[in-house]
């Protein structure tokens, strides 16, 4: 009878799995690193001379400065003073009518959103908004 001998095996590392792991690490860390600081979009924006306004007509317009004042039919308002505002807007405008927000560059979002906001609800649909510059 004749027996076999167990030869030493050499010992083998199967390494196709590492590469699957290796793989999905660096796909992890490629989709959740921060490439660079600045992530926004850096967009040139054609600008025209022929659409340049002015606010020589503040009767027709509605102005949000920058300190939260609003200005309708020359009279002033404070943002805090929003139902105020409305009630003047109303007696001023009527809701087919084309209201333009002319809004200094850097005034809040937060406000504009909020005087959009109260505009729809009270009937405007026609709303259109400019900003403008010192």
């Amino acid at each position: 009878m004749k027996f076999f001998k167990n030869k030493e095996r050499a010992l083998s590392i199967e390494i196709t799995p590492l590469i699957d792991i290796v793989f999905l690490l660096v796909i992890f860390f490629v989709v959740t690193s921060k490439i660079e600081n600045n992530q926004y979009l850096s967009l040139d924006l054609p600008t025209t001379d022929s659409f340049s306004s002015s606010l020589t007509n503040a009767d027709k317009n509605i102005i949000l400065l920058d300190t939260g004042t609003l200005v309708v039919n020359n009279q002033e308002f404070n943002i805090s003073q929003i139902d105020e505002l409305m009630m003047a807007i109303q007696a001023t405008f009527t809701p087919s009518e084309t209201i333009v927000l002319s809004i200094e560059n850097r005034a809040y979002h937060e406000w504009v959103i909020l005087l959009m906001d109260k505009l729809q609800s009270a009937g405007f649909q026609n709303i259109q908004i400019k900003t403008y510059t010192d």
